[in-house]
């Protein structure tokens, strides 16, 4: 037996993890208020000098980047590479103070939005049977789409749930103070669950997509990483990747228009480019032509990433070896 006044070993344990598993929370939170504070240049000046850190530190941590980028770059000399995954690394960090910079009174971000080609994305908006923008992990991501909110677009962003829990609201909340809506996707329970459990989260983040659209909404999804594990295997600079599509199925299936977009990073402000309409038919057969708009997007993306490599952050392995 354990006496009332002391603690079990089991007991003992348990705590250091819970404080453990908190630690990007603080880390986070810390991080954000020293954002707040600072000029956006000085809080970019320190988020260059974490994330040299962090490729001194740990930088098996960023293998993955690494891999993606080498083959996208198979011709690049290891200097060229080492210079890329750096400048790749220190936007990634500039993305997440844009998040941070969120919670502040501070934030302008429609300020520093510039649009390009906007008309196509308004005039299929204006048909009324809802918007899916296809998009990726690149460049001023979170920014541009937040900036689109704040300025009274709406606009819902399908988003991978974080862990801790306080870590994710607290995202979220920066997300809603800028008018975005928040459409959670719990890919860890999805990939850890049972299968009855997967496909009872992942229908339910669908559901709610497909209402957005029925709607006449319009919903942001990025479909160069296979969050869930069941993505499609497409051509992708050169081999086969596993690329969602269920995002394009959905928008047959709605009726929706698909529409790219490629929020760039320019320095400290946002350029949004918007693509034309990629067109499908309703008579194909739905997984085929789902493909089919799937891999035109992506051919879309190549030329995209190749001219600015170090705005393409996805920290998964794209291709498996």
């Amino acid at each position: 037996m354990v006496s009332a006044g002391r603690k079990s070993p089991a007991a003992r344990v348990r705590l250091p993890r819970r404080r453990k598993g908190m630690l990007p929370y603080y880390a986070y939170r810390a991080a954000e208020a020293l954002v707040g504070v600072l000029p956006r240049r000085s809080a970019y000046w320190l988020g260059d000098r974490a994330a040299d850190v962090l490729l001194l530190t740990v930088p098996h941590n960023l293998d993955a980047l690494r891999d993606n980028l080498r083959h996208v770059l198979p011709e690049a000399d290891e200097r060229t590479l080492r210079r890329t995954v750096r400048r790749n690394v220190r936007n990634l960090t500039h993305s997440w103070i844009d998040v941070m910079e969120m919670s502040s009174r501070k934030a302008n971000l429609p300020s520093r939005l510039d649009t390009e080609h906007l008309e196509i994305y308004t005039d299929a908006l204006a048909r009324g049977r809802g918007v899916v923008i296809a998009s990726m992990h690149y460049g001023s991501w979170e920014a541009g789409l937040a900036a689109w909110c704040a300025m009274g677009g709406d606009l819902a962003l399908l988003a991978e749930v974080l862990r801790p829990p306080q870590l994710f609201e607290r995202i979220i909340g920066a997300r809603v103070r800028q008018r975005v809506q928040v459409i959670p996707i719990d890919v860890a329970a999805i990939r850890t669950g049972d299968a009855h459990t997967a496909r009872r989260i992942g229908a339910a983040s669908m559901r709610e997509v497909f209402r957005v659209l029925r709607s006449g909404g319009a919903i942001a999804i990025a479909i160069d990483r296979d969050l869930i594990g069941n993505g499609e295997p497409l051509a992708f600079f050169g081999a086969q990747a596993p690329i969602p599509v269920g995002g394009v199925e959905i928008a047959i299936r709605a009726g929706a228009a698909i529409v790219p977009v490629v929020l760039y990073r320019n320095d400290r402000r946002v350029r949004a480019v918007v693509y034309p309409e990629v067109m499908y038919s309703d008579a194909a057969p739905r997984d085929d032509e789902a493909r089919r708009v799937a891999q035109e997007v992506l051919a879309l993306f190549e030329r995209v990433i190749l001219e600015h490599p170090d705005q393409w952050h996805v920290l998964d392995r794209v291709w498996q070896a």
